[in-house]
């Protein structure tokens, strides 16, 4: 076990032997470190963003079009929906 006299001397020359402007610099360095690496995430998460607002699009336009081939078996799917919840909504406040 080491001295409280021991580790203030310790501590006393690491403080003598400590370069402000080399601390300055290496807090600079990571400061810049981090910069570019929340670019770096910033612009990945942008790219796949927008790749996933793409799929999702082209997902809606090919349900769109399904529903347009399939008009009359949109409508009873739909109105069975509306049925459905509507029988749930009033079974559930009797």
């Amino acid at each position: 076990m080491m001295s409280w006299g021991r580790a203030e001397d310790k501590a006393g020359r690491f403080l003598k032997e400590l370069d402000p402007q080399d601390l300055h610099d290496q807090l600079d360095a990571v400061r810049d470190y981090l910069r570019d690496l929340t670019g770096s995430f910033s612009k990945i998460a942008n790219r796949r963003f927008g790749d996933a607002r793409g799929h999702a699009a082209d997902r809606v336009h090919e349900a769109e079009e399904l529903m347009k081939d399939n008009l009359a078996a949109s409508l009873v799917v739909a109105l069975g929906v509306g049925v459905l919840v509507g029988y749930l909504i009033r079974r559930g406040t009797e």
